[in-house]
């Protein structure tokens, strides 16, 4: 009978296994199969085995290391105010204010919209001229900034639109960490006469660790991937290159300059480069049980 359930267990578990071959295992192999090769759309010369010249090249370009930059700085400006919003707009909703049903439907709405309708959108509000961004700090008596035409704008710009539409992701993950918190430990530490602060930090945020540790790792791979948003908003990753990420780049290899062996073995470094944060996944798992 055991033998019989196991087998059976596998063969319900097959259409996945062949669903995971489809989407993952096939299009890895071809992309590891690519990025050995030297192979160029539109080229007359026959494509070659060339090892490991195409990641040489890239990790030996200047381009490659500013992309590799601006990814990390455009993760870091989006963990440091998308976390701390989240955080807060979750402990003010799980304290169940009037209202708070209808704050938090208006505030999820960002999520529903499509990245390239958010994109252009925006691309509009931070024109420099006629945007109401801009219309708005002057207004307040600041002068106009010209938020896509130089690097630390564009990438505040950036910061803003994808911290904009990802806050709502981390509070409602947040909110539903905190739903389902034990009350005890609160409760003891009110007795021991430790304040809000105190309690938030020492003992709410401690047993919030897994679900920060998921939604850490979730965004980070969210930023490691953003595209559309960039696309759009600032022209392929505009002015210049200045906002020119590590996916952005891996595009434009690709399809801009038509280098198809490069940009697989771009993305190669990329999904490599994502790799450790299957350790943070573990460690929030493990600390869930």
């Amino acid at each position: 009978m055991p033998n019989r359930d196991r087998l059976a267990a596998w063969c319900f578990a097959l259409p996945s296994w062949f669903l995971i071959a489809a989407v993952f295992l096939l299009p890895s192999l071809v992309t590891l199969w690519l990025s050995v090769r030297d192979e160029q759309i539109g080229s007359f010369l026959p494509p070659r085995y060339v090892g490991l010249e195409n990641f040489r090249t890239e990790l030996g370009s200047l381009v490659f290391w500013q992309a590799f930059t601006t990814t990390f700085v455009l993760m870091a400006m989006a963990l440091a105010v998308q976390l701390p919003l989240g955080l807060g707009l979750a402990l003010l909703l799980h304290r169940r204010l009037a209202g708070s049903r209808l704050f938090r439907s208006a505030l999820i709405i960002p999520m529903l919209l499509t990245p390239v309708a958010i994109g252009l959108m925006w691309r509009f509000m931070f024109d420099a001229d006629l945007g109401v961004v801009n219309w708005f700090l002057r207004g307040m008596g600041v002068e106009g900034v010209n938020w896509l035409g130089s690097r630390w704008p564009a990438l505040w710009a950036v910061t803003i639109v994808d911290s904009w539409q990802s806050i709502p992701f981390v509070m409602l993950m947040l909110l539903a960490g905190l739903s389902g918190l034990p009350q005890e430990p609160l409760e003891a530490a009110r007795i021991d006469g430790a304040s809000a602060w105190q309690a938030l930090i020492h003992v709410t945020i401690p047993m919030l660790r897994p679900v920060l540790l998921v939604v850490l790792t979730i965004r980070i791979i969210d930023v490691f991937k953003i595209f559309d948003v960039i696309y759009i908003l600032t022209s392929r990753g505009g002015p210049g290159t200045a906002t020119q990420t590590l996916g952005l780049l891996t595009y434009n290899t690709g399809f801009t300059f038509l280098a198809t062996s490069r940009a697989a073995a771009l993305g190669t470094v990329l999904v490599f480069m994502c790799l450790p944060m299957y350790l943070l996944w573990r460690k929030a798992a493990e600390g869930s049980r």
